[in-house]
C-alpha cells in the first residue's frame, strides 16, 4: 500500500478495509489513466481532511463499488478494439464526469472529482491556470447539468454525441499549462519523507518552528559496542505553524535543499529529490478552500 497520512482512526481503518477489498480489482492504472486505488486514496484523504478540520462528512467510502468501477472504466471504453477517448484530456474529462454524475461515494463526490482532476493533471505534468474558484464552479456546473450555458458546449452539442466530455476536455486543456519541474508542491510530511532518503530529518517542533537535522551512524569505540545514531543540526527554526499536512512554501523548500546540499548544484535534481512523492496531500493543502466550499454546493 502506498504511504498515506491519515490522522483519523475511523477513516484510516475504513481506508485500509476498502483498499484491501479493491486492490486486486485495480486493473485501471497506467501511464495514461488514473486507477481505482488512486481515486480511493483521493476520497479518503479528503474525508480525513474534513474530519481533522471539524467539518465532518456525510459518509466515508464507496456506497456502491460497481458504480466506482463504472466511473473509472469510462477511461477505457472502446468500440471494435478502437479506444473511444484519444488523449489524456479526454480520459481525464470522462473520469471526472463519471465521478460527479455516478455518485459512487456516500459523500464528497464533487470534492473527490476535483481532486482527481488535479491529480490527473499532475500525472500529465500539467498544472491549472484557471482560478481555484473557477475550477470549483466548473465542477458544480458538471454536477448540475449546467454546461449548456457555455457557447462552446452548444456548438459541440450540435456536432454529435458526448458533447459534455469533449467540452470538459477542451476546458482542461485550455485552463492548464506544462508543469515547472524546478519546483514541486509538497507538505511537511512529504518533505520529511524526501529528506529521510538522503539521511536528513525534520524534528524538534517548538514555538511554531521545526529544525532540519542530518542523521548518521557512528561505530563504537575501536569498532566495539553498538553503533550510535547521531544528529547535526543543519537548519534551525524553519516555520512550522500549521502541522505536517500544511504546504511548504516553495522558497523554503529551495532554502532547505540548498542547506542540505540536495540541489542541482550538488548533483540532486528535482526529479530525484521528489521521486515517488504522492501529490494528493499537497493538492489538498493547496486547494483546501474550494474543497471546503464544495461541501456546501
Amino acid at each position: 500500500m502506498q504511504e498515506i497520512l491519515i490522522v483519523n482512526d475511523v477513516v484510516r481503518d475504513e481506508y485500509a478495509r476498502w483498499h484491501k477489498e479493491l486492490e486486486s480489482d485495480d486493473a485501471y492504472e497506467s501511464n495514461q489513466t488514473v486507477g481505482l486505488c488512486d481515486v480511493l486514496r483521493a476520497h479518503f484523504l479528503i474525508a480525513d481532511f474534513f474530519y481533522s478540520e471539524n467539518y465532518g462528512i456525510g459518509g466515508v467510502g464507496p456506497r456502491d463499488k460497481n458504480l466506482l468501477h463504472s466511473a473509472i472504466y469510462r477511461q477505457f471504453v472502446a468500440y471494435g478494439g478502437v479506444q473511444k477517448w484519444k488523449n489524456d484530456h479526454e480520459r481525464c474529462a470522462t473520469l471526472v464526469f463519471g465521478l460527479v454524475k455516478d455518485h459512487p461515494f456516500h459523500d464528497a463526490n464533487k470534492r473527490t472529482a476535483l481532486l482527481t482532476l488535479l491529480y490527473f493533471l499532475n500525472r500529465m505534468k500539467r498544472v491549472p491556470t484557471a482560478r481555484q474558484k473557477d475550477l470549483e464552479d466548473f465542477i458544480v456546473d458538471i454536477s448540475e447539468g449546467s454546461l449548456g450555458k457555455y457557447r462552446r458546449f452548444q456548438e459541440l452539442a450540435k456536432e454529435g454525441e458526448d458533447a459534455e466530455i469533449y467540452f470538459i476536455a477542451e476546458y482542461i486543456r485550455r485552463n492548464s499549462r506544462p508543469m515547472d519541474n524546478a519546483h514541486r508542491s509538497v507538505t511537511y510530511h512529504q518533505l520529511n519523507h524526501c529528506l529521510k532518503v538522503y539521511g536528513y530529518i525534520l524534528d524538534n517542533i517548538k514555538d511554531g518552528t521545526i529544525d532540519v537535522y542530518r542523521e548518521y551512524e557512528t561505530k563504537g569505540f575501536l569498532g566495539f559496542g553498538r553503533n550510535k545514531i547521531k544528529r547535526d543540526r543543519v537548519m534551525p527554526g524553519i516555520p512550522f505553524q500549521k502541522g505536517w499536512k500544511a504546504q511548504v512554501p516553495k522558497g523554503l523548500v529551495t532554502k532547505i535543499r540548498e542547506a542540505t546540499k540536495l540541489d542541482v548544484q550538488h548533483g540532486v535534481d528535482s526529479a530525484s529529490f521528489f521521486d515517488e512523492v504522492d501529490p494528493l496531500h499537497s493538492l489538498i493543502a493547496e486547494y483546501s478552500h474550494p474543497l471546503q466550499r464544495l461541501a456546501y454546493r
